[in-house]
């Protein structure tokens, strides 16, 4: 599920190709933002949903078991989601990085991208 991931990456390389640039103080304040998504809320959030192992409580009767199945999938979707989240939002901040200059940075959140995106690989 793409919930930006695809923008994000699409941003990152107008960035490497240098025909997306910004100003090095700005592009910081950009990544700012999108680090702090990653930090304050969406870790926790996946943090959250991942403690949730197994849903029950629906009874015995065939509609029930279905009625659980039917949110468990819900549950893997939103959990798929919620990890492309953060893999979208810090290849943004990488992006805003490589267009402000700040290589090394950059780099290293391309790299806590790339690993966002192998969690969800392991979904």
């Amino acid at each position: 599920m793409d919930v930006g991931q695809g923008t994000a990456n699409a941003l990152y390389q107008q960035a490497v190709a240098g025909t997306f640039r910004m100003e090095r103080g700005a592009a910081e304040r950009c990544a700012a933002v999108y680090t702090r998504l990653v930090d304050t809320c969406v870790d926790k959030q996946l943090d959250e949903l991942r403690r949730i192992v197994r849903l029950d409580g629906f009874g015995g009767f065939r509609s029930a078991e279905q009625l659980q199945s039917g949110f468990q999938e819900k549950h893997v979707l939103t959990i798929d989601a919620v990890a492309g989240l953060k893999e979208a939002a810090l290849r943004m901040a990488a992006a805003f990085l490589q267009a402000g200059g700040e290589f090394e940075e950059a780099d290293e959140m391309n790299r806590r991208a790339i690993d966002a995106a192998a969690e969800v690989q392991q979904l």
